[in-house]
């Protein structure tokens, strides 16, 4: 069921059925190798750098002014080996524990916390994933959450904290992304899927099941209207040149 709404949906919008609109950045992953990091996530726990990709996007495509649920995709190049990327996909959500998987709307890409909401599983611990804007990274005035997105992000001071929560405990912070420059617009097209994981990293959970066949579904029946397929392939072929470049743009330390 829930699968063929989104289909459906993706067919009536032309394009993907939720998030349809958003802009994507070239992007830096600092693993801390914090304790609390999941030790038996290969990801998470090993301290070091990673090529990222993150998508900013409205996930309603509610008119301005009025806020939005607003996603945040983080997309790990070669996290695992050549094209085998880790994908993190979260949505503006309450923080505390007993309402953590209530999704609120917000008017700027910086306002609030983003949860992957549904948990995630490695070894014998069970957490959700988050994204919160870090202390002291540049909030500067603009027209809409996208336009002073990119003026933060010109800065080259913008970052945003990697963090886990498990159960009723608090978000922890294991890493940063460091937002770069923005990408071609053409990138807009990437098929980011929760199912893009591994290392030890899983999802876990029933209603995760049910996304495994809802997310193929909606993504074919949004490459099926018009030319989507071909912006869908020129978009995984740009993010894999960007994963095959030894150039990158500048991040903060």
């Amino acid at each position: 069921m829930v699968g063929s709404a989104l289909a459906g949906l993706a067919r009536l919008r032309g394009g993907k059925a939720v998030h349809p609109h958003g802009v994507t950045y070239d992007a830096r992953l600092h693993v801390d190798g914090a304790p609390a990091a999941p030790a038996a996530s290969e990801l998470l726990s090993t301290p070091g750098e990673r090529h990222a990709l993150v998508r900013f996007s409205r996930s309603l495509g509610l008119p301005r002014p009025l806020p939005d649920l607003l996603g945040a995709s983080i997309r790990v190049l070669d996290a695992y080996g050549q094209d085998r990327p880790q994908d993190f996909l979260m949505v503006t959500s309450a923080e505390p524990p007993l309402i953590r998987h209530v999704f609120l709307p917000a008017g700027d890409v910086q306002q609030r916390l983003y949860s992957s909401s549904l948990p995630y599983r490695a070894g014998d611990r069970s957490f959700v994933v988050g994204l919160r804007a870090a202390p002291g990274s540049p909030r500067p005035d603009g027209d809409h959450e996208f336009d002073r997105l990119e003026r933060a992000a010109a800065t080259g001071r913008l970052r945003f904290d990697l963090l886990v929560a498990a159960g009723f405990g608090r978000f922890e912070r294991v890493g940063a992304v460091h937002i770069g420059s923005r990408l071609p617009a053409a990138l807009d097209a990437l098929r980011f899927n929760p199912f893009n994981t591994g290392g030890g990293l899983e999802l876990a959970g029933a209603l995760n099941h049910m996304r495994d066949y809802a997310y193929p579904r909606s993504q074919r029946a949004w490459g099926a209207t018009g030319n989507r397929a071909g912006e869908q392939r020129r978009a995984d072929d740009q993010a894999r040149a960007l994963a095959d470049s030894k150039t990158h743009a500048p991040v903060a330390p």
